[in-house]
């Protein structure tokens, strides 16, 4: 394990991932102004985007770079990074001719920043991660995609903001655990060789996994874009990713993390302090709640609450 590869490589993952991002938002609202609702036939109408197919390259590299990262550091050190990939948005945004960043977008970002090192120094050097049992690795996928699942059919007739929080939540939840399985594959074949990852039933079990959650992630996250609330999509989203990392790398990996009382209180402050950037990212007035977005407002003003 080393923290010097992981953490450059998570960064650069998060990096690629906030450049995508302003991509794909605009795309998929592009595609919802046209069809005039968010609903497979915008999906199939994105997969025809040369834009959004190009974003999606990006998250392709990205998710290969949190690869690498998860195979040389623990997913309790890596997962948190994908918060960053916020203010990169942001950056990226204004670059293509969205709103410049004003001081309240750098404080937020000085936030993002400053809990997520300060969460870094208090976790320390997490033990190595140990493979569960394919049982549990299964009953954890299924069990999210029910939830997830009754948590979309709950809120499909709900109003912009609303679906936008659910689809985000429920695809950070699915991403965070996605971490999680590609950190336990990494293991799997770094101590039973490639084989191991389609010949045992933990690595089939894991294979599963990280497709079922990856697709459904992906899925609701083009979703949430269509609907438009990005100020509700992302920071839900951004909020359960890291938190449902770090908590199933510690209880499903067992990988071993401080938790006495001055531990748990600091990862709480520095976790709320991340999250405030987050939403004050997401909701700043010259951005119109869309990062990078600047026709959003025109294109889905019908679904604001």
């Amino acid at each position: 394990m080393s923290l010097a590869v992981a953490v450059p490589l998570g960064v650069a993952s998060a990096t690629v991932y906030g450049a995508s991002i302003v991509a794909q938002h605009r795309s998929a609202q592009d595609t919802s102004a046209a069809t005039g609702t968010a609903n497979a036939t915008g999906l199939g109408r994105l997969a025809r985007d040369p834009r959004w197919l190009l974003s999606m390259g990006g998250d392709f590299v990205g998710f290969l770079l949190q690869i690498a990262a998860l195979s040389t550091g623990a997913v309790v050190y890596v997962q948190p990074l994908v918060v960053l990939m916020l203010p990169v948005a942001l950056l990226v945004g204004s670059l293509t001719g969205g709103p410049r960043p004003k001081l309240a977008g750098y404080l937020a970002s000085l936030s993002v920043v400053g809990g997520l090192g300060a969460f870094l120094g208090i976790i320390g050097r997490p033990g190595e991660p140990a493979v569960p049992h394919p049982r549990y690795l299964i009953m954890t996928v299924v069990i999210e995609l029910a939830v997830g699942a009754l948590l979309f059919l709950a809120v499909v007739r709900s109003r912009a903001v609303v679906r936008g929080a659910v689809y985000g939540a429920v695809a950070g939840a699915f991403f965070g655990t996605l971490g999680v399985y590609v950190d336990a594959l990494s293991d799997l074949a770094s101590n039973g060789g490639l084989g191991a990852m389609v010949t045992t039933a933990r690595g089939l079990a894991l294979d599963a996994g990280i497709l079922l959650l990856g697709g459904g992630g992906i899925l609701l996250t083009q979703i949430s874009f269509q609907v438009g609330a990005l100020a509700a999509t992302l920071p839900a989203s951004l909020a359960t990713d890291p938190l449902t990392g770090v908590l199933l790398g510690a209880l499903l990996l067992h990988e071993r993390i401080p938790f006495s009382l001055p531990h748990v209180t600091g990862y709480v402050l520095c976790y709320l302090a991340a999250l405030a950037g987050v939403l004050r990212l997401a909701t700043l007035p010259d951005s119109d709640h869309r990062v990078g977005s600047r026709n959003a407002g025109e294109h889905s003003g019908r679904d604001r609450p």
